[in-house]
């Protein structure tokens, strides 16, 4: 019988689109080791997976129930669960992860959570454990534990932050209260989706730090890990990766924020892991650590690295603060190319601040990347979504984004079809779409004559940077919406597939 089920929820996609759920593995060893009997949940939040979760908590009646939380298009399952588990059970819920970090209070105003974890959550989880084994949800326990927001005769009390965990050494992933098979990929993998050409029969992940030191207005690092960098120690590492060579795995993804936070740390990894690996890494340190870096890179088995390189308007940069330049970008492209490293470039469109010029120059840039060599790879441009906490947050909320006032609201779409925000020109919205249809061959859909005509089509703009007047994108929009709804599901996805 399991004391605690830690539950992380997915959009219902694919397997493979899945990254392994870090946060709930490192807090299971963490309970693990304090004693109690844990029970990790990673799916789909369909409706059958929400019923088998109640059957679960029925059949065990777990000490807690705790959720993972990230402001995206899981929030919706994730609070569906939440609900239904509510409604059937007497059982203390609790919320962690990015979400409830950065909106404590707005996250704990609903009903169906009694907790939230802020922060790093391995030393919280053991502590609220006893607590709730030993007082239920007593205000008086609760009170003891830093890192916790809970509510108190109608009031939200949020308690002291908790410092951050010094010693990563002290906490691994619960492997083994997993199928670890499932987070073992065969080239489709969770970043093959937004266009990486990493490949391989075996491909692991790995997290071995947090936080990241540099300042961009985008990221969730600000707030959450305040800019300080923490990592394990390279012996640490090197046992992980033999952990992970058992059950065959070939090439690493690292996970990390910033792996190359600390170079020498991160160098002394990769020489000493003896396997293929992949990894994030800024291109102004590309740039400034030149070609030995690059070369070394290449000799100890990197196949890709992935760049956010965001924009390709100088001013861009600036506004997010991302302490890079357009020329260093371009460097560290070639760099790689040079020594056959793959290069994943992002980019971002849809910035507080940016104009329709700025917009092309990021196209211009994209075009001219993508020609530079066969390792460049360029994924379509994101369109920049106000995530809270965040400096370009604030500065989206100042040019008229209306935040989301509420969880409810918060899980509604997030991330896939919410509005754009009125700074941002409405053209963008189209960009993606085109782009897509432009890189797609389409060599297996059923009507091949009708998307040739979309690709010229989409050549065409892309090509004069022109998405006014996108009627190519609408009429087969409508088509496929009315395909599903009369139940051609197969009708509906044959552009696609």
């Amino acid at each position: 019988m399991a004391d605690i089920i830690l539950v992380k929820l997915e959009p219902d996609f694919e397997a493979h689109r899945f990254a392994p759920p870090f946060g709930i593995l490192f807090l299971g060893d963490a309970l693990e080791r304090a004693g109690y009997k844990v029970k990790l949940v990673h799916e789909p939040g369909t409706k059958a997976v929400i019923q088998k979760l109640l059957e679960e908590i029925s059949e065990e009646k777990p000490v807690l129930v705790g959720f993972s939380s990230f402001t995206s298009s899981a929030l919706a399952p994730t609070k569906t669960a939440s609900i239904e588990i509510k409604k059937r059970f007497d059982i203390p819920l609790v919320w962690g992860g990015v979400h409830a970090t950065i909106l404590p209070e707005q996250t704990l105003e609903n009903d169906f959570i009694d907790v939230i974890g802020i922060g790093e959550g391995e030393e919280t989880i053991v502590e609220l454990a006893a607590s709730i084994s030993a007082n239920g949800l007593s205000p008086r326990g609760l009170s003891e534990i830093r890192g916790i927001g809970f509510k108190k005769d109608g009031r939200t009390i949020i308690n002291e932050a908790r410092p951050f965990i010094r010693n990563l050494d002290n906490h691994s992933p619960a492997w083994h209260l997993l199928d670890i098979e499932k987070y073992i990929y065969d080239r489709q993998h969770f970043y093959a989706q937004i266009g990486s050409k990493l490949s391989g029969e075996r491909i692991g992940a790995l997290i071995t730090s947090r936080g990241c030191p540099w300042r961009c207005g985008y990221c969730y690092n600000c707030a959450v890990n305040k800019r300080v960098f923490r990592a394990q120690s390279v012996d640490k590492v090197i046992d992980e990766i033999q952990f992970l060579k058992k059950f065959g795995v070939s090439t690493l993804i690292f996970e990390d924020d910033n792996l190359f936070s600390d170079r020498e740390r991160a160098l002394e990894i990769i020489r000493k892991a003896n396997i293929s690996w992949s990894s994030t890494i800024r291109a102004d340190c590309l740039a400034k650590w030149g070609e030995n870096f690059v070369k070394e890179l290449s000799e100890n088995g990197c196949l890709e690295l992935r760049i956010g390189a965001e924009s390709g308007s100088q001013t861009v940069l600036d506004i997010m603060k991302k302490d890079i330049s357009v020329e260093q970008i371009k460097e560290a492209a070639g760099l790689c190319s040079r020594y056959k490293i793959r290069t994943f470039l992002n980019f971002m469109i849809g910035i507080p601040g940016e104009s329709w010029s700025d917009v092309c120059r990021t196209l211009n840039l994209m075009d001219e990347l993508g020609e530079m060599s066969e390792y460049v790879t360029i994924g379509s441009p994101g369109i920049y979504l106000p995530y809270p906490g965040t400096f370009l947050h604030r500065e989206a909320v100042k040019k008229g984004f209306e935040t989301p006032r509420s969880l409810h609201e918060w899980s509604k779409d997030w991330g896939q079809k919410w509005e754009l925000a009125p700074y941002a020109d409405r053209r963008i919205k189209f960009i993606g779409f085109y782009r897509s249809l432009i890189r797609r061959d389409f060599k297996t859909v059923s009507f091949p004559f009708l998307a040739r005509i979309l690709k010229r089509l989409a050549l065409f703009r892309w090509k004069r940077r022109f998405f006014s007047l996108p009627l190519d994108y609408y009429v087969p929009a409508f088509f496929l919406r009315l395909c599903r709804k009369i139940g051609l599901t197969k009708v509906s996805r044959a552009i696609y597939e």
